[in-house]
């Protein structure tokens, strides 16, 4: 007979895995020792909770509340949303700073000086007369100045990750902002009453009531007459207008408090080893057929746009045609080719100390055909005037020549291709920032009128666009005065036109904040020159001077003779024809 220990543990403990075994006997289907416990065996601890976001401080409510009231001020007129210059450039400067007066402390860096200064340029661009991408560029500015203020490394993808992840993060900075609301409130005293106290009641009886107004005629004829007392006194806000202030005050809370990704990833390459004979031998191999094709081009360019020599039968015009956009599309493919090329160990691999030659070879070969890009550029701007298309493909041609000297930068310090490509998109987005606030149509349009009036006639042909462009009208006013009645004719009918559409802006900007400078100067040029436009255009019907006008631009264009574009008659030469 066996005695059982008293102690119930060590009886269980005495006990081999598998329970009791009656004669020392090991079960039949023993639990493996290398297996993990079922989940089961185990239950898991509570989870801990995310924290929640800290309340706003009494600074944070103020101007999350003040934020939605500059919108208002400056986007909000009588007759509903009306953005214009001066109101755009008082919330673009309004609101920089509110940021920085709610922000709990600041990082200055270089960076932030720069997105203060592209946001002057667009303050200075919207009181001029603002434009779509000046007012995009304004709102992305704002972002990110927002996230410059926290943080010295803010890059073009970081911030847009964080502009996308605010969404999400709304609801938990709407709580963080009710929280602050009800210690503020909890606070606030008049006199020895809270207000809470107040409020409460206040606002359950006002639901009561309205209840009691569905269900009771009289309620509701009492409701609706002391209703209409308070709105005769009070105006009160349209449903879009209360729309507006939800939208503005989201928008406020989320630049408050905005929903940060920081810029991770090293972005010094770390040493790849060595790279395959395969990778080596195709770098090479590419690279020295690619910087012989590079140099024939080059050549070529050489001898015929350079030179100012064209093959026979082809004009120097007809050499460089189209060849500006698909040169720039070259060297965007360097770029890329390079990038590609060298993410691995090529980047800094001994065995590649030639083809790393060869590549920096080729990039210096990009760089002088992006030269001749700029030649192409140059060369239809001679021929035919400036326009806002030709300033793109100046700004564009620049961004590409940004990028392959990026790329020459990362391979010779060896940096990584997030490196690159943060360059890349900072480089882009200061470009676009730079072309809206920039005046292209007037830069054009002046270059263009001290052309057309010094004897040319190719230029005319961006007449049509530029004279209706409020920034540019009014430098049209010098070719009244052009001794070919033809164009004083067609650039009378042009501004006669636009003076119109002027007046129905003026008249449609019924408040300051719709207001900018362009528009006034240019209609009160326009005005105060009403007698000369109407003795330019003398008795000439205006559509067959714009018609007239149009032919004459194109035919010079076409190259034809001066003689030919002498015979091409006035519009007022063939009304008294017709009259006749």
């Amino acid at each position: 007979m066996v005695n059982e220990p008293a102690d119930p543990t060590l009886a269980s403990a005495s006990q081999p895995m598998g329970g009791s075994r009656p004669n020392d006997h090991y079960p039949l289907w023993p639990a493996p020792p290398y297996r993990a416990p079922a989940a089961w065996a185990h239950p898991r601890g509570p989870t801990r909770a995310s924290p929640k976001p800290r309340a706003f401080g009494p600074i944070e409510i103020g101007v999350a509340v003040a934020l939605p009231a500059v919108a208002d001020i400056a986007l909000w007129s009588r007759g509903g949303f009306a953005p214009g210059g001066i109101g755009l450039a008082l919330l673009f400067t309004t609101l920089p700073g509110l940021l920085f007066l709610a922000a709990r402390s600041w990082r200055p860096s270089a960076r932030l000086g720069v997105i203060v200064a592209l946001l002057a340029l667009v303050v200075a661009r919207s009181i001029f007369l603002p434009t779509p991408g000046a007012i995009v560029s304004g709102l992305a500015l704002v972002v990110a100045f927002g996230l410059a203020l926290r943080a010295r490394r803010v890059f073009v993808p970081e911030a847009v990750l964080s502009a996308i992840a605010a969404v999400s993060k709304l609801p938990s900075r709407f709580g963080a902002a009710v929280r602050g609301g009800r210690r503020l409130t909890a606070r606030t005293r008049m006199g020895e009453v809270s207000l809470l106290p107040i409020v409460i009641p206040l606002g359950l009886i006002a639901v009561f009531v309205g209840v009691f107004a569905l269900a009771n005629p009289v309620v509701a004829y009492g409701v609706t007459t002391a209703w209409s007392a308070v709105t005769s006194i009070v105006v009160l806000p349209s449903a879009g207008r209360i729309v507006f202030w939800a939208i503005a005050l989201a928008a406020g809370i989320s630049l408050l408090r905005p929903a940060f990704r920081r810029a991770n990833g090293n972005e010094t390459a770390e040493p790849q080893g060595e790279a395959s004979g395969t990778s080596l031998l195709v770098a090479r191999n590419a690279l020295v057929a690619l910087n012989v094709l590079f140099a024939i081009e080059l050549a070529l360019d050489a001898t015929y746009l350079w030179s100012g020599s064209p093959p026979k039968g082809m004009d120097t015009q007809h050499y460089a045609h189209q060849g500006a956009f698909w040169l720039t599309v070259a060297l965007v493919m360097l770029t890329v080719v390079v990038g590609v090329m060298f993410r691995g160990a090529l980047a800094d691999d001994p065995r590649a100390t030639k083809i790393r030659w060869l590549a920096h070879a080729w990039m210096g070969q990009g760089l002088v055909l992006a030269a001749g890009t700029y030649r192409r550029i140059a060369i239809h701007v001679e021929r035919s005037g400036l326009s806002d298309l030709r300033i793109v493909g100046i700004l564009g041609t620049t961004l590409v020549v940004c990028g392959v000297i990026l790329v020459g930068l990362k391979l010779r310090e060896r940096k990584t291709f997030t490196w690159l490509v943060r360059r890349q998109l900072d480089a882009f987005a200061l470009i676009a920032v730079l072309y809206a606030v920039t005046p292209t149509h007037l830069l054009s349009a002046h270059v263009n009128v001290g052309r057309v009036a010094g004897g040319e006639y190719r230029p005319i042909l961006h007449a049509f666009r530029q004279s209706h462009e409020a920034e540019s009208a009014g430098a049209f006013l010098r070719l009244l005065d052009h001794p070919d009645r033809r164009i004083r004719e067609g650039v009378a009918a042009l501004l006669t036109d636009e003076r119109a559409r002027l007046r129905s802006e003026s008249n449609r900007q019924t408040s300051w904040r719709e207001r900018d400078l362009a528009t006034a100067h240019a209609l009160a040029a326009l005005e105060n020159a009403s007698p000369r436009i109407a003795s330019a255009l003398g008795t000439a019907d205006p559509v067959d001077a714009r018609r007239v006008l149009l032919e004459i631009s194109r035919a010079a264009n076409e190259d034809r003779s001066i003689e030919e574009l002498l015979t091409i008659p006035a519009a007022s030469e063939s009304r008294a024809v017709s009259g006749e």
